[in-house]
Order: C-alpha cells, then sequence, then structure tokens
C-alpha cells in the first residue's frame, strides 16, 4: 500500500477524530470548534464540497471510458446528495450572511432556520438512518467479507464501481462506534451530532476518492491498440 494511499484513507480519519482533543489541548477552549459556524460544521461543508468536486471529475471520466450510465447516474445522485447535505448544513447561507427567518417558516422549523432538515424526520432522520446502515454494510460489512473470503470485485460487473472498497473501511468504523464511543467518554469539547455529520461527510469525499482511483486506473478504449 503506498504511503500517500494509507494518509489519505486511514489516517486522515483517524485525525480528524482527535483534531478536536488536539484543538482544546493547544487553544484551551471549544468557542470556535463547535456551533453552526464552527471549525467541524464548516470542516463538514468542505468536505462535500470536495466530494461534488470528485464526482464531476468522475462523470467526465466515465463518460470518456465509455462505461454504463449507471455509473454516472450514481455519480449524480452522489452529487445531488452531497449539496443537498452541504446546503442544509449552512441553511442555505443563513448561517454565512446572517439573514432572519420568516415567522411562517420558524412555526414549522424547531430551531427557526431556513433549512428542512429541522422540519420533519423525512429531511432528517430518515436520511442520516440510510446512510448509517448503507455505511455500516456497503462500507464495512460487504468490504471485510469479501476481504477475509478472498472475493474479489468483479471488473465486468454493473456494480463494480460503485461498491466501497477496503478503503472505506477505516472511517465507516468511525461513523458507527463514534456515538456509542461518545456516550460513554463525555467530552464537553466535541457535540456528537456534528461530529457524527463531519464524519458522514468524509466517509462520503472518501468513497468518491476511491470511485476516482478505480477510473484512473482503468484505459481508454483504444489504449491497448495504440500500444500494440
Amino acid at each position: 500500500m503506498k504511503k500517500s494511499h494509507l494518509i489519505v484513507f486511514h489516517v486522515l480519519p483517524l485525525l480528524v477524530v482527535v483534531f478536536p482533543a488536539l484543538w482544546f489541548i493547544v487553544v484551551g477552549n471549544d468557542r470556535l470548534l463547535k456551533g453552526e459556524a464552527g471549525i467541524i460544521e464548516n470542516m463538514t461543508v468542505l468536505f462535500l464540497i470536495v466530494a461534488i468536486g470528485f464526482c464531476v471529475s468522475g462523470i467526465s471520466k466515465a463518460s470518456r471510458l465509455g462505461l454504463p450510465g449507471l455509473v454516472k447516474a450514481w455519480l449524480f445522485v452522489m452529487i445531488l446528495g452531497s449539496a443537498y447535505f452541504a446546503l442544509e448544513e449552512i441553511s442555505y447561507g443563513q448561517h454565512m450572511f446572517g439573514w432572519g427567518t420568516a415567522d411562517s417558516w420558524k412555526e414549522l422549523n424547531d430551531q427557526d432556520e431556513t433549512n428542512l432538515h429541522n422540519v420533519h424526520a423525512m429531511f432528517d432522520q430518515v436520511p442520516r438512518a440510510l446512510l448509517t446502515l448503507g455505511i455500516l454494510f456497503g462500507g464495512i460489512v460487504l468490504p471485510l467479507y469479501r476481504h477475509f473470503r478472498g472475493i474479489e470485485l468483479d471488473r465486468g460487473g454493473r456494480f463494480y464501481w460503485l461498491w466501497p472498497t477496503l478503503d472505506c473501511v477505516t472511517i465507516g468504523l468511525l461513523v458507527i462506534l463514534i456515538r456509542p464511543v461518545l456516550s460513554v467518554v463525555d467530552v464537553d469539547f466535541i457535540n456528537t451530532g456534528e461530529m457524527k455529520e463531519n464524519l458522514f461527510a468524509l466517509f462520503i469525499l472518501l468513497y468518491c476518492v476511491s470511485i476516482q482511483q478505480r477510473l484512473k486506473l482503468t484505459r481508454q478504449p483504444g489504449d491497448e491498440a495504440a500500444k500494440a
């Protein structure tokens, strides 16, 4: 395994988890860490923006490779999901520009913000639960099962590009374990909800990076003929 690969997929997630503790040790307070304009929230949005960039690049690469439309459609879904996640995090700009919330919307939104995830569970708990299940089974259980059973992903299979690989196991485990661990190790400088959202975003980013790497290793049509 290349050193850069190890750092990106395994060291980076661990650094993100311990970052709040390191910040608190060095700075001595958590004022800039937590909250709607805090470092953790901004980091979450940054991860999602970068993920969108990788998806756009992936769609372009998949088109050049002549891959099935399913690949491009899935990457487009990832763009939509990441954009929704990021926009909800910043309340569509309210946290950045500081506009008020209309009285009619305050009646619907339990935190007086211009977003959807505080309006109904369908826009918050349901996507969160589905993403958690997807990470648990698709990002942890299946990659580990394939690894220990010696099963390689079928390059000819239509879902080859979509399955998470072992690259996503470290961040996947952190996503699943962060809440139970913080429920036992209670620390004031970490907001459990914000930290889990941050790890969700990092999982999405690293998953998109893993797809991009598979695309980069795939030869374009005619490459073999050109070498012959």
